[in-house]
C-alpha cells in the first residue's frame, strides 16, 4: 500500500480522555518515543506522561485504531495570563511515522486552535529531533529558545551526552506591534486595507511561499527549501510584508542581544520594489534592536546604495566565507 493509500485511510477527530480506543493506543506507544535510539530509561520515564493524562486529543484513525495523536493541553481555567495558550504534545506509532499522519494532526491543530479561540501554540522538543523540528517548521513554528544541555541522555551502548531542548511555537492571534522604547507587545485590530501592505513581525509562514519568494528575486537558496525553512524557524527575528494576503517582503537577523545584530535577509518581491516595502521592513527589524553596539549586514554593489541611504557606512573590510554555495539538492 502506498503512502498516499494510508493517508486516504485516515480519519481525523477531536476526542476526549475517555475514548474506547486511547487506551490501546498508549499501550502500544513505545515508552522510549521521542529519545534517541539505544537510550536507557530513568524511572520516571514509566511513569503517565503529561501526553496520557491530558484531557483532550487531536487523534488520527485508520482502520478504527487511533495510529497518532495530538495532547491538548490549555491553560487552567481563570488564568488571564496564559489564556490564549494551547499547549501541545505529539506522538505517532513507529509504523505510521513519515506516512502524512504528523502533517494530518498539525493541520486539525491549527483549526482547531483557531476555533477555540487560541492565538499561541507552543510545544518543547529535543535537539536531535530533526523530523520533528521539520514537521513544525513547515506549519510556521520558529524556535523561541533553547535550554542549553537541559537533558542528560545514557545509552545502552555506553554513551553519556547531554542535549538542548527546544521551545517552540507559532502565533495565530491578531497582528503585534511594538512601538518604539516600549516593551509592551499590543494586538492591531484594524483589518488590513486592500491593496495596501500589510507588516508582521514573527506572523504565519508557510515553507512554500517562503521559498517561492526567494525564487522570484532571484535568490539560488530557494533550490534547498528545508536549508531555506531552517534558517527562518532558527532567526531571532523575522518581519513579513504581505499585499492582500500575498507574502511579498520578507527580512529576517540575528543576534547575542548584548552587541552585535546581524540582518540575515531583506528581500521584496520584483514586482512589489519601489514602493519603500524594503525601507519599512528594515525598520521594523532593527527597530527592538535600534541600541545595540552594532548592526552588521553583508549586501552585494548592486544593493549597496539602498542600505546607505538607510544610514548604513559600508566599511573596507575582508568578508570571509568558508564553505561554497553548494550545488546539490538538499
Amino acid at each position: 500500500m502506498t503512502d498516499k493509500q494510508l493517508q486516504d485511510k485516515l480519519r481525523i477527530e477531536l476526542i476526549g480522555r475517555g475514548h474506547a480506543e486511547l487506551p490501546a493506543f498508549l499501550e502500544a506507544l513505545p515508552r522510549d518515543s521521542g529519545w534517541p535510539p539505544n537510550t536507557v530509561l530513568s524511572l520516571t520515564d514509566r511513569e503517565p506522561t503529561e501526553f496520557e493524562r491530558a484531557e483532550r486529543y487531536v487523534a488520527a484513525f485508520a482502520d478504527g485504531a487511533i495510529v497518532g495523536a495530538l495532547s491538548l493541553h490549555p491553560a487552567a481555567a481563570g488564568n488571564y495570563h496564559r489564556m490564549h495558550n494551547l499547549h501541545f504534545h505529539i506522538d505517532i506509532l513507529p509504523a505510521w511515522q513519515g506516512k502524512g499522519v504528523g502533517t494530518a494532526l498539525m493541520r486539525r491543530l491549527i483549526d482547531h486552535a483557531r476555533e477555540e479561540g487560541f492565538w499561541r501554540i507552543y510545544l518543547g522538543t529535543l535537539s536531535w529531533n530533526q523530523r520533528a523540528l521539520e514537521l513544525f517548521g513547515r506549519f510556521g513554528f520558529r524556535v523561541e529558545g533553547i535550554s542549553r544541555a537541559a537533558y542528560r541522555v545514557k545509552t545502552r551502548t555506553g554513551e553519556d551526552y547531554f542535549l538542548d531542548g527546544l521551545g517552540m511555537a507559532l502565533w495565530i492571534g491578531p497582528r503585534l506591534e511594538m512601538k518604539p522604547g516600549d516593551w509592551r507587545l499590543t494586538t492591531i485590530r484594524e483589518e488590513p486595507i486592500e491593496d495596501e501592505p500589510c507588516f508582521d513581525c514573527d506572523g504565519e509562514l508557510d515553507t512554500r511561499e517562503l521559498v517561492a519568494l526567494y525564487e522570484a528575486v532571484g535568490d539560488q537558496r530557494h533550490r534547498f527549501p528545508r536549508m531555506v525553512k531552517g534558517a527562518w524557524r532558527n532567526s531571532d527575528l523575522a518581519v513579513t510584508a504581505r499585499v492582500n494576503g500575498q507574502l511579498v517582503g520578507i527580512a529576517r537577523g540575528i543576534t547575542d542581544r548584548a552587541t552585535t545584530f546581524f540582518v540575515c535577509d531583506v528581500m521584496v518581491h520584483p514586482e512589489h520594489q519601489g514602493r519603500g516595502y524594503g525601507t519599512e521592513l528594515m525598520r521594523r527589524l532593527v527597530e527592538p534592536f535600534k541600541d545595540i553596539y552594532q548592526i552588521v549586514l553583508l549586501t552585494d554593489p548592486q544593493t549597496l546604495p539602498f542600505y546607505t541611504r538607510l544610514g548604513y557606512m559600508h566599511w573596507q573590510s575582508a568578508a570571509l566565507q568558508m564553505h561554497p554555495p553548494r550545488p546539490e539538492t538538499v
